[in-house]
């Protein structure tokens, strides 16, 4: 295997992909299965397919599990493959008809003359102008402009962000996209979102979504965690000893995002020369580092649960999963919970607030409907905070 000796392989920013990856192997494959279908060689004469191929993929996780790394993953696959990418994110405050139109420039990208030549005809401005076109019109035209561009070639449209588009945007685009698939044109189609995307998509109320390939994201495994901590240094020769490694992983809760920080900390630490090895010294040396860009991490997700007014809520969603025989509980006994607690949250209050959690990734779903805490030590660090704050209140 030929490596960088000198380059730090570890990737703790958002959408780098780190030398060594773990845990996701089978959601590679899914998407580059996805891609394979569509491939060029795949067309008949008419530029249709034999039949018609995939579902929809769902991909979800929380922020720092690794869901920006498979969707850049898969666009640079696709590119040299032949195959056009149109993606979306950040709809948010996107009106429906900004929305269609961002979309439908990423369609076009710049060497589309049909589709640009389609777009300009049309009274198509920049984002925020609509020149007074309606929903209608626009509708219209993302239905020409989509057919119009997979005659073209195949095409993956992938909607990242996807929990942040509007209801009736999302249901128009996948209703139509699917009807293209049924029809046997080379598109796939791609959902990216955080774990309560799930629960938002119940709301499209489209059937054929319940048969998606679902992708999803959580914390590695304690052997997978190693790995991705040990394989990059003994790539370069480096020893990792025994009690190092325990120490690297106690720092990182099988969190993905702390998996490559620790291991990018302690990649900074090494001393320079031949002979160099990975041993308790080095990560204590490492150690404060990490934790001061734990802290900071921390305070993000803080900042997102006050700012969403769901502190108190967290809390007693903490205290039920940690009561819970292996720290899991089911989601309708958080709801439960939190109604109990306080009697002025309905149901649907109590179902919102776990998606927004969910959202945050303070806490995501594992298998058979239960939940886990996103981050077990922010657990530790949530109640810490709000001990401090309750003592300087003088409670």
């Amino acid at each position: 295997m030929s490596v960088n000796q000198d380059k730090n392989p570890f990737a703790p920013s958002t959408g780098i992909r780190p030398e060594h990856i773990v845990g996701r192997q089978s959601g590679f494959e899914l998407l580059e299965s996805a891609l394979q279908t569509i491939e060029p060689s795949e067309l008949q004469e008419d530029g249709l397919l034999d039949r018609s191929k995939m579902a929809p993929i769902v991909l979800t996780g929380p922020c720092g599990a690794g869901k920006t790394l498979m969707l850049d993953w898969m666009q640079q696959q696709a590119q040299k493959m032949g195959i056009h990418v149109a993606r979306l994110a950040y709809a948010k405050d996107l009106s429906p008809v900004d929305a269609m139109k961002r979309m439908l420039h990423e369609m076009a990208g710049d060497e589309d003359d049909e589709l640009l030549q389609l777009l300009q005809s049309s009274k198509f401005a920049a984002v925020g102008t609509d020149q007074g076109m309606s929903w209608e019109e626009v509708a219209d035209i993302y239905e020409h402009a989509l057919e119009t561009r997979l005659r073209q070639g195949p095409m993956v449209l992938m909607m990242d962000e996807a929990h942040h588009y509007q209801l009736d945007i999302m249901g128009f685009m996948l209703r139509f996209a699917h009807n293209l698939i049924t029809r046997r044109y080379p598109l796939v189609m791609l959902l990216a979102g955080t774990p309560d995307l799930r629960s938002y998509m119940i709301d499209i109320k489209i059937r054929f979504l319940a048969t998606s390939e679902k992708i999803h994201l959580d914390a590695l495994a304690t052997e997978e965690s190693k790995d991705a901590l040990s394989k990059p240094f003994a790539n370069r020769g480096i020893e990792v000893e025994p009690e190092a490694l325990e120490m690297m992983w106690g720092l990182t809760d099988n969190y993905p995002f702390f998996v490559q920080l620790v291991g990018a900390e302690v990649w900074k630490s090494l001393p320079k020369g031949r002979k160099r090895r990975v041993d308790v010294a080095l990560v204590e040396q490492a150690k404060e580092e990490i934790s001061r860009k734990r802290q900071y991490f921390y305070a993000d997700i803080y900042h997102e649960l006050n700012k969403g007014k769901l502190t108190s809520y967290a809390l007693q969603a903490a205290e039920t999963i940690n009561r819970q025989k292996g720290a899991t509980a089911m989601r309708r006994t958080i709801e439960a919970v939190l109604q109990q607690k306080n009697s002025d949250l309905s149901e649907d209050d109590a179902m919102s607030i776990v998606d927004q959690m969910q959202r945050i990734g303070f806490i995501w779903q594992g298998g058979e409907n239960r939940m886990e805490a996103g981050i077990p030590s922010f657990f530790t660090y949530l109640q810490g905070i709000e001990q401090d704050f309750a003592d300087e209140m003088g409670n």
